[in-house]
């Protein structure tokens, strides 16, 4: 079994995209414009590490040449942007700008370290509790050797998120490269993980010891586990849905996303926009109807109080006015709730007063409270039927 962080990154933010991309092989035909940069940057600082390690030093200018070109010659119609705020001239100038403040941070690039790796895949193997073999695989952006056993394995990122400590100790993929170096060079010592947030100018650092090692892989094993138990691949929509590239296979965003490419003359021609701007009026009358229903029963009701009557007639029918007693059930978790169900069990009532409730039983049997044994014996005992909820979202005005 094969798998990459990338892989498990995907499942964990949606497992429809992951069945998409890794079971069903859909082919994305699209890149975001932030994707395209940071690869773009990437294959740029790989030119610059390479002309290094020939004993050469390109200028600044000679890197940004490279960039260009590079830009140029590999931008096309398959590029999206999200930000409509922004132009392709507008992110190339940040890539321009964190080549920059890169080259002027490091220059003249006589250091720590001597690269050994540069955009280097790396296989990582790792026994899961069954005692198969799990290999991670990935592509580590750059390895230094400092010395006396000493290695930095450098991530670039173009993010416009910097993260905060706690979320840098929660990493996973550089502490899987770590356990690759590790395992290919013998005589480490010490191993530190080293971020360029480029866009931001900043270095980040972290030193994982052996036991935070071994939970990281643990987790990353767990999270296979879920993968392969994973039947349903549900979609999982977020803020990151703008930016997917396979957003047009997916039940959320397929909509959506066809309607985005429609030219604004035939948008009023789509049955899609026509349905849902008919369920919007309808649903805007039906709460008005609602409001007024409330307000005219409130008013029937003081009515037959003052009159003293029960039936009410009018010329479209009569209205009659019944009333009966029932118990307010204390909120569940709290103490009256707790007193009363033990006060019906106690009488032997307690099943005829007690009632499943279909919303909960599925959270339960789906979700994760249950052990396979428990859940297996009572999903054996149910029959299901699909249920339809229509939720309407307004546009903003």
């Amino acid at each position: 079994m094969v798998y990459s962080h990338t892989q498990l990154e995907t499942y964990e933010r949606c497992p429809f995209k992951y069945r998409l991309l890794y079971l069903d092989r859909v082919k994305a035909g699209r890149r975001s414009i932030e994707a395209f940069m940071g690869s773009v940057v990437h294959v740029t600082l790989e030119k610059l590490y390479r002309d290094l390690l020939m004993s050469r030093l390109p200028d600044l200018e000679e890197l940004n040449r490279f960039y260009l070109d590079t830009w140029r010659n590999s931008y096309g119609d398959d590029v999206f942007i999200v930000r409509s705020e922004y132009t392709e001239e507008d992110y190339l100038n940040t890539g321009l700008q964190c080549l920059g403040d890169y080259y002027r941070r490091y220059y003249p690039f006589r250091g720590r370290g001597r690269p050994l790796w540069l955009e280097k895949r790396v296989q990582i193997p790792l026994r899961d509790e069954k005692g198969r073999q799990v290999s991670f695989i990935g592509v580590l952006d750059r390895l230094d050797y400092l010395e006396e056993g000493r290695y930095e394995i450098h991530d670039y990122k173009t993010s416009q998120l910097l993260p905060s400590q706690d979320v840098l100790e929660e990493d996973r993929q550089l502490s899987l490269y770590q356990m690759a170096v590790e395992a290919a060079f013998p005589d480490v010592r010490e191993v530190e993980l080293v971020w360029h947030y480029l866009v931001f100018d900043r270095e980040l650092r972290l030193r994982r010891e052996k036991d935070k090692l071994e939970q990281v892989a643990a987790a990353a094993l767990k999270v296979i586990r879920e993968i392969e138990e994973c039947r349903d691949f549900l979609p999982r929509e977020s803020e990151l849905c703008d930016w997917c590239e396979v957003q047009e296979h997916c039940p959320k965003r397929k909509h959506l996303y066809m309607v985005a490419k429609l030219p604004v003359r035939e948008l009023g021609m789509d049955r899609g926009i026509q349905l849902v701007d008919e369920y919007a009026e309808w649903y805007a009358r039906k709460r008005e109807a609602e409001e007024r229903l409330e307000e005219v029963r409130k008013e029937i009701i003081e009515f037959a109080d003052f009159h003293g009557v029960e039936k009410i007639q009018g010329n479209a029918g009569v209205v009659s006015v019944s009333r009966t007693r029932r118990p307010v059930i204390p909120a569940p978790g709290s103490e009256e709730r707790g007193r009363l169900e033990e006060a019906l069990r106690e009488t032997g009532k307690w099943e005829e007063v007690c009632a499943l409730n279909p919303n909960r039983l599925a959270s339960l049997v789906l979700g994760e409270e249950l052990d396979e044994e428990s859940r297996n014996r009572i999903c054996g005992l149910l029959s299901w039927e699909e249920g339809v909820t229509l939720r309407l979202r307004r546009a903003p005005q």
